[in-house]
């Protein structure tokens, strides 16, 4: 047997190999034809918090998450997403003298998926999202810190929501 032709059986052996071992674990390969939306329509997002802006973030966190698992964003899609951001509380969790240098961000909302069939299936609950940073330094320090957490925590809570679509309730 040619070098090339043992090479290929093994390619395929290691493939098969790790798709059973992924299947067996409850794995599976999610194809955009088994999707419930190929497209959606993101909003409206209510902002039911004191943070302003937070709806943005989440609006473009949610866009990513969607193009990224395969599903268009289109504004006049039938299928919608939205919701509403309920909850945004920032924390000092830990200091050296007096100041704070590690912050807590909770964040909370409610979020649904309504089909071309009028059902809506909910989401992501209203179980918080806590994302947790350290800042340093004067408080542009800590600002833009905290701009990055929440950042990352929208496109967390974006995850979340977008992976209740892909695998279903």
């Amino acid at each position: 047997m040619r070098k090339s032709a043992r090479s290929i059986i093994v390619y395929i052996f290691l493939f098969s190999f790790i798709a059973v071992l992924l299947t067996g674990c409850g794995y599976s390969f999610v194809g955009r034809k088994n999707l419930k939306a190929t497209s959606v329509s993101i909003g409206p997002i209510a902002n039911n918090t004191t943070e302003p802006g937070l709806e943005q973030y989440l609006y473009t966190a949610l866009s990513d998450e969607l193009m990224k698992q395969g599903i268009d964003v289109d504004q006049t899609s039938a299928n919608k997403i939205y919701g509403s951001l309920d909850t945004f509380q920032l924390l000092g969790v830990a200091e050296t003298n007096r100041v704070f240098t590690s912050y807590q961000v909770t964040i909370s909302g409610k979020f649904i998926f309504r089909g071309t069939d009028g059902k809506e299936v909910p989401l992501a609950g209203a179980s918080p999202f806590i994302i947790s940073f350290s800042a340093q330094g004067d408080l542009n320090d800590v600002l833009a810190q905290r701009q990055l957490a929440i950042r990352t925590g929208m496109q967390s809570f974006a995850s979340q929501i977008v992976s209740g679509l892909v695998t279903g309730p």
